[in-house]
Formats: C-alpha cells, structure tokens, sequence
C-alpha cells in the first residue's frame, strides 16, 4: 500500500501495518500519521497565506529533514540493519519533531 504524495505517511502506514514493531511502533505510527495531516493541514490553511516564500520553505525544510529520517530508518529496519529498539527510538524522535514542527511553524 503507497500513500498518495505523502512520503512521511507511507511510512507509517508501513509501520502500522508490520507485524515485527511493537505496539508502542504502532502507537507512535498512529500519532506520525495525525502529525502528518495537522502538517499538511496547517501549510495549506494557513502557513502558504502567513509566511514569505523563504519562511515556508525553510519550513519545510526541516519538515523534509524529518521526513528523510524517518525514512532512512524504516530502510535500515526493514532490511535488519537497526534493531527494534533503536528503530522505536528513531521513530519516536521523528513523530516528535513532527508533532513540534506545528507550534514552531505557528510562531
């Protein structure tokens, strides 16, 4: 299963649906998700209308930094580089720079 446009959502999607994560994977995938749609929320309703061009984008810079690392350690779980408990602690830092990248884009 592919998300449409949202590499972040992919993810965990991926996560939530992989039997080896634990629960606290999958809980941490959940909230990446909502994180996720607040994000794409919030650039849509109003990040694009408050912020110069060069504001958003740094934005979203960081975003995509992120994005790049929760990727990168979905790659080296899945291909058994990278333990369980090192992916869990990968991932939460992720889903928490997501569920902060809201409140630092807002000020």
């Amino acid at each position: 299963m592919a998300a449409r446009n949202s590499e972040a959502l992919d993810v965990f999607l991926k996560v939530a649906a992989e039997s080896r994560v634990s629960w606290r994977a999958v809980e941490l995938a959940g909230r990446g998700i909502s994180a996720d749609a607040a994000g794409v929320v919030w650039v849509i309703s109003k990040g694009k209308y408050s912020l110069s061009g060069e504001e958003l984008s740094d934005l979203l810079m960081k975003q995509g930094d992120l994005v790049d690392s929760l990727s990168e350690a979905w790659r080296s779980f899945d291909s058994g580089e990278l333990s369980d408990a090192d992916f869990e602690d990968q991932l939460e830092a992720v889903v928490l720079g997501l569920e902060e990248w809201i409140p630092r884009a807002s000020l």
